[in-house]
Order: C-alpha cells, then structure tokens, then sequence
C-alpha cells in the first residue's frame, strides 16, 4: 500500500477519472485501487465521494483562473479557447452528469458563472476600449456565446472548428482596430 500521498495527487487522479469516465462511473474504491491506498486514507482526507468531486471542480476552477493573459480582446480569444478546451477535457457524459446531478449542481453553477462573469468583464471592457462595436452587450452576448459553444461541443463539433467559430464570431463584432488585433499573432 502507497504511504504519503498527498490531496493533491488524490484530486489529480480523480479528475482524470471523472474527466474519462464521468461522475456517476467512478467508484472510490477504483480511485483508492488507482492510489495504490486504501479507501480508509482516502476518507480520512474526504468526507465522501462527494467532498472529493467538489474538490476537483474547486481545483479546476483555479487552475482555470491562472491561464487567462493578454490585451483584453486577447483575453476574450484565449478565455473561449480555454472554455473550449474545458469541455474537452472531459467526456460528454461528464458535462451531462455535472449539469444534472443536484449535489453538483451549485458547481456547475459557480463553473459557469466564472467563465460568464470573466467573458463579460473583458467584452465590456472591449467596448469601452472601442475594440467591439458600441451596441454590444456584453453580459447577453457572453451568455450566448457561452451557450452556442455548449450545444455546439454536446452536438459533436470539433474543438478547431468552434475556436474559429469565436473567432469569426468576435471579428463580426469587433471595431477596425479590435479585428486587428484580434488578426495579431500574440
């Protein structure tokens, strides 16, 4: 048996297993087997399978936080990759099991709310830099975006296709100045 492993490591390898399998089909006893632990150690360090899941999300929240950089236009481009590349991360039935689950719900909430919050905070500060059109709004026009990409993704779109998508759709709402820069390599 593995002495000495870490929250940490027990977070990692469980968001690799929700992340490939979904919520519902991973069993404790699989993460403590893939641990090399026991399930004692594991819920010596989490309440229930639940504290351990709210942890992963918590977890892919920040990690999520710290790789947002950039002009604001660019942090618009790079904020809807990363939401992209977040779906992509996980199966569909993740994203199934995290929207439905009651338990899980108030994460998926908080989930969606930062890359909503953190969309409309950068489109707006876009339009006050004359970078996207004036008449954009921009908290209904992250809600939007945000649910197009969704149906998009759960409808079997290819992650390359709905990055230009964003792009196409950005550039049609940018300025001359915020389409150059958004044509700018980084």
């Amino acid at each position: 048996m593995k002495r000495g492993v870490t929250k940490e490591e027990i977070i990692h390898a469980t968001q690799e297993l929700i992340a490939r399998n979904g919520i519902r089909a991973v069993r404790v006893d699989e993460i403590a087997q893939t641990l090399g632990i026991s399930k004692r150690t594991l819920y010596e360090m989490f309440t229930d399978k639940n504290d351990l899941v709210s942890a992963c999300l918590d977890a892919m929240s920040h990690q999520q936080r710290e790789r947002i950089v950039g002009n604001p236009l660019q942090k618009v481009l790079r904020l809807t990759n990363e939401y992209i590349d977040n779906l992509y991360t996980v199966d569909h039935r993740f994203l199934s099991d995290i929207s439905r689950k009651i338990i899980f719900a108030e994460h998926y909430d908080e989930h969606r709310e930062f890359w909503r919050r953190e969309l409309t905070d950068y489109l707006e500060t876009c339009r006050q830099e004359q970078l996207l059109l004036p008449e954009i709004d921009a908290p209904a026009f992250a809600e939007q975006l945000m649910s197009t990409i969704l149906d998009l993704r759960l409808n079997g779109t290819v992650r390359e296709e709905l990055r230009l998508f964003c792009r196409t759709i950005l550039r049609g709402a940018g300025t001359r100045k915020g389409v150059e820069l958004i044509d700018r390599k980084p």
